[in-house]
């Protein structure tokens, strides 16, 4: 079996990080696939730089969205466009990553010899220490309020492994899972799809796994501990109880609540402290959004 896979490569800007995604794509051994790069309203110059580079190309073709449509729309778009190429399967893969050449096949193997897995993920390394990031992680609707990096598996097996969902940097969809479970939801606009997507897979009985041979290169992980901006502090904490709400049974909240009190108090402790009280307006912001269902792209410049 040589499964037909589009590559999805979301863009915003991303200059010569996009580029270096896309020849990545380009290189792998896996033959029978072919690179989309949606751009989600990027700069004029961003745009024609991209039409420069692969305008022609013929594994790439480029699709140039209206406005900016987070995470979710624009990688949803993609995947609708991959979907329409006869795509079997689609490898989700942001603009700051960077496969290594036989990455894609190795996911593509592990979906082929497990029917009833639907979602695959790397070993995901960071770019400048070479780190473990992420080798497949335990979450479930108890522990959504944990920080992920304390859930990560610590020791991988071989060839793959369940896991309870992988980060979204880079990840293979089949098309059984998004013609069954759908795609990413566009109402988190950004941050935490791809949790929601491994829930709702593994509630449709559809497996997901790390298959730790397949490597991919990673920059840009941020924690609430660390680096966020106001609208990524707003859209997690946002995001985090849309799950919370969605997914919870009544005992489960035994450990949501005061996890998530934890969470959200030391965040807001922690950035005080710094004098970043744009970042606690936001992670209140967000707060308020969260209990209320407000979902979309929130008013800031996105």
């Amino acid at each position: 079996m040589n499964p037909r896979v589009g590559i999805v490569i979301l863009n915003w800007n991303g200059g010569e990080r996009t580029r270096t995604c896309v020849e990545s794509a380009l290189a792998q051994t896996h033959l029978n696939r072919f690179v989309i790069v949606v751009d989600n309203a990027s700069s004029q110059r961003e745009q024609e730089d991209l039409r420069t580079s692969y305008a022609g190309h013929p594994l790439v073709q480029l699709l140039f969205l209206d406005r900016n449509y987070g995470y979710a729309g624009g990688n949803n778009a993609g995947i609708s466009l991959a979907l329409r190429q006869h795509a079997d399967m689609v490898l989700i893969a942001t603009q700051d990553t960077r496969l290594y050449p036989d990455a894609l096949a190795r996911l593509v193997q592990t979906a082929v010899e497990n029917p009833r897995v639907g979602v695959v993920g790397p070993l995901v390394v960071d770019t400048r220490s070479q780190r473990v990031l992420s080798c497949g992680e335990r979450y479930s609707t108890p522990l959504l309020c944990v920080p992920r990096t304390l859930l990560r598996h610590r020791q991988t097996y071989h060839p793959c492994y369940p896991v309870g969902g992988i980060l979204g940097c880079a990840m293979l969809l089949t098309r059984e899972l998004i013609e069954t479970v759908g795609c990413f939801d566009e109402g988190l606009f950004a941050y935490y799809e791809e949790v929601d997507l491994c829930l709702r897979a593994r509630r449709q009985s559809f497996a997901v796994a790390c298959n730790p041979q397949a490597v991919v290169v990673h920059d840009g992980l941020r924690g609430f501990g660390s680096g966020m901006t106001p609208l990524s502090a707003e859209l997690k904490t946002r995001n985090l109880l849309r799950l919370m709400r969605r997914y919870a049974r009544r005992r489960d909240w035994l450990l949501l609540a005061p996890s998530c009190a934890l969470l959200l108090l030391g965040s807001s402790a922690l950035y005080g402290l710094r004098g970043r009280v744009d970042i606690v307006a936001a992670l209140l912001r967000g707060f308020s959004a969260g209990v209320s269902g407000n979902k979309g792209p929130v008013a800031v410049s996105v």
